[in-house]
């Protein structure tokens, strides 16, 4: 009978049985007992200041049985051919004939035998020879070799943000999504050992609260929340912290987003110059939706690839570097080439990476390549009227200021050079992880690089016309080697831009 199966039975006796003593196991509450089959209540009852659970409950849930012996006051436990000896009202038990202390005696009461919760690991756990992992002050009994960190969450709320930091132990990673009012806070774990405060009255986070998943943490948002912020951190070799800043639309530490252009426009409206950091990243996963972009022999999608790598990766920046990630789709919808670099442009993105598997006719091709634009005419005069195109619009208090508006374009010609950097930090990342093209590094007029107003590469990750290279891209091991490659060259960029 599987652990799960014990459970459902468990559930049927207690319902069918009655007596004082149930009701009182009923009333003291219950041990959730997470196991590989889900999440399972244990009765206990409250005696003397201890935790005592009914021996029969423990039968049926872990599949042992019981011999009691009247006229020498003791039980006998059978689990697994290993006998655990049981003397009324002693604190010392018999494990396959190995003497383990309790911290309270066994009790007979109303011709029921009940033992202190100690009991499961300190003797039903060796006995079984399974890890049995008793938490009492979250009231929880871990069973087998599951991931079950102690997750405490503390809510900071101040003048203009509010900081939510989860502490983590022993370290799990955590990855933050948003989703319509709300940021799901996902563990790297089988399930969580959680505290949740309440949250005090104000606009930006109402509610902390379990997850629709038993690995997830859900953040209900107020009405003025605009953005977050992830920082992660390590306290020690043991532990880990995740801190998610919750921001109004304007605050100190939030810059005024850039005026939103007409659908139609043809310009770029920056918000900064060059990058002299690293603080947002951009990931594109091409294609998508009604353009599945190539697909291999076998029926591997590129779209459904990129979308792989490109979660991959956000969560490796956001958990390695704290910096903050956005994905033009993070499901599978049209998106045009244009509204790609717009994207990145309106989230103020200091890097864009556009994400792509290559085809060619010949299946024998195959190889990672990187790509940065080449502009036609990306000459000196170009590159001019790219840093001198402008206009003055009405200032609040009377006069004019003067903003930058760029030809949609020359947006990337600011920036060929930083883009050059980026596209060889790429290629020296991947030729360290995965199989090259014999041309691994080029310039194209690739569109989706065009209206890119800071650094921007284009990442052909391999070519789904090649058989081998087919089955590699669609296996997790490949999809991690891409994605920690594309980190690594993001940790390189950021260090040429911090020292400029």
């Amino acid at each position: 009978m599987t652990l799960r199966a014990r459970f459902l039975s468990l559930a049927v006796v207690l319902a069918l049985a009655g007596g004082v003593t149930q009701f009182a196991l009923a009333q003291a509450g219950a041990i959730t007992v997470i196991s590989r089959d889900g999440r399972r209540p244990l009765p206990v009852a409250a005696i003397n200041n201890q935790d005592y659970v009914a021996v029969d409950d423990i039968n049926t849930a872990f599949g042992t049985t019981s011999r009691e012996d009247r006229l020498a006051g003791g039980l006998t436990i059978t689990a697994r051919g290993r006998s655990i000896v049981l003397t009324a009202d002693q604190n010392v038990v018999s494990v396959a004939g190995r003497l383990v202390t309790l911290p309270a005696p066994p009790l007979r009461r109303d011709n029921r035998w009940l033992v202190p919760a100690e009991f499961l690991p300190r003797a039903l756990s060796p006995a079984l020879e399974m890890r049995l992992d008793l938490r009492r002050a979250a009231r929880l009994l871990i069973v087998g070799d599951l991931r079950v960190p102690r997750v405490v969450a503390r809510v900071d709320a101040g003048a203009n943000n509010v900081a939510v930091t989860f502490d983590i132990t022993p370290h799990a990673e955590a990855r933050v999504t948003a989703q319509p009012g709300r940021l799901i806070v996902q563990f790297d774990a089988d399930a969580l050992d959680l505290s949740l405060p309440l949250v005090p009255p104000q606009g930006l986070v109402t509610a902390l609260s379990p997850g629709d998943t038993p690995t997830t943490v859900t953040i209900s948002l107020g009405p003025r929340y605009a953005m977050h912020r992830v920082t992660p951190s390590q306290p020690d070799a043991g532990s880990g912290r995740v801190t998610i800043d919750v921001l109004p639309a304007m605050t100190d530490a939030t810059p005024a987003p850039a005026p939103s252009p007409a659908p139609d426009s043809r310009f770029v409206v920056p918000t900064q110059g060059p990058s002299s950091g690293l603080r947002t990243v951009v990931i594109d996963p091409g294609h998508g939706g009604d353009e599945p972009g190539t697909q291999g022999a076998r029926g591997a999608q590129e779209k459904e690839i990129t979308l792989a790598v490109s979660r991959r990766l956000r969560t490796l920046i956001e958990s390695r570097l704290g910096l903050k990630v956005f994905l033009t789709r993070d499901d599978d919808r049209t998106m045009t080439l244009d509204d790609r670099s717009a994207f990145a442009n309106n989230h103020q993105a200091d890097v864009f990476l556009s994400i792509h598997a290559n085809s060619a006719v010949r299946p024998t091709l195959k190889g990672a390549e990187v790509y940065y634009l080449t502009v036609e005419r990306a000459d000196a005069e170009a590159r001019k009227k790219a840093e001198d195109s402008g206009t003055t619009l009405p200032a609040l208090g009377g006069g004019t200021r003067a903003i930058d508006l760029i030809l949609w374009e020359t947006a990337q010609a600011r920036y060929l050079e930083q883009s050059a950097t980026l596209a060889g930090y790429v290629e020296q990342a991947l030729r360290g992880r995965v199989e090259m093209s014999p041309r691994a590094i080029q310039q194209a007029p690739f569109r989706v690089l065009v209206g890119a107003n800071m650094p921007a590469a284009l990442v052909e990750i391999g070519y789904l016309s090649n058989a081998d290279q087919e089955a590699q891209l669609t296996t997790a091991a490949y999809q991690d080697r891409i994605a920690q490659a594309l980190l690594d060259a993001l940790i390189k960029f950021r260090e040429f831009l911090e020292q400029r």
